[in-house]
């Protein structure tokens, strides 16, 4: 039996609120940002308060869910993903926007890139409550490829990504590839509660 792939972080609930649904912010991208910005990716903000793709040990400040608005050169689009190289040159109302869901207090979804590390439910139930990073992956169409890097699980918490449970024991094949583990993240780019300063 194989796993259904989730690619990239797919919003779960919110910790503090789980009824609820999750918190989307529009937040503006980079001006001819050079990468394509698929769903499900993790973005940090940058000193100009727009937005760009975060690298593995970065401070993460939100996942992407999809683009608001673009500029495709003769008419404003939305979809799912921010094609590469998207300018609005010097006109605003053309800047793009794409939803964020910040990751503070939130849960996700993610998928391990290999199967060896570990191949059983008794295996994954050891790692839960240490860390991991995140490692970029293959984009799949208009989702992000990001994968948790599963053989570098630790308790250091110098690592991105704490492993919360596991979800669908039931049905999931522990010795194939694309186990799925609930996350959230522990490098967080935003303020905290009280502080006039980021952290």
């Amino acid at each position: 039996m194989a796993n259904i792939y989730h690619n990239g972080f797919r919003w779960i609930q919110n910790r503090n609120a789980p009824g609820c649904p999750p918190p989307i912010m529009i937040l503006p991208v980079a001006d001819d940002f050079a990468v394509k910005l698929t769903r499900g990716y993790p973005v940090k903000l940058i000193s100009d308060g727009t937005i760009e793709d975060a690298d593995p040990g970065d401070a993460v400040y939100g996942i992407t869910d999809g683009v608001e608005q673009y500029y495709d050169g003769t008419v404003m689009r939305a979809g799912t993903a921010l094609p590469a190289a998207t300018s609005y040159d010097t006109v605003t109302g053309r800047q793009s926007r794409v939803r964020v869901i910040p990751v503070r207090g939130q849960l996700f979804r993610a998928t391990v890139d290999e199967n060896t590390t570990a191949t059983t439910l008794a295996g994954y139930q050891a790692f839960v409550g240490e860390n991991v990073e995140w490692a970029a992956g293959t984009a799949s169409g208009d989702e992000a490829g990001c994968q948790l890097d599963i053989s570098g699980h630790a308790t250091t918490n110098s690592l991105s990504v704490k492993i919360e449970a596991i979800p669908d024991k039931e049905t999931q094949d522990f010795t194939s590839t694309g186990v799925s583990l609930i996350v959230s993240f522990n490098l967080i780019q935003d303020t905290a509660s009280g502080s006039t300063t980021g952290t």
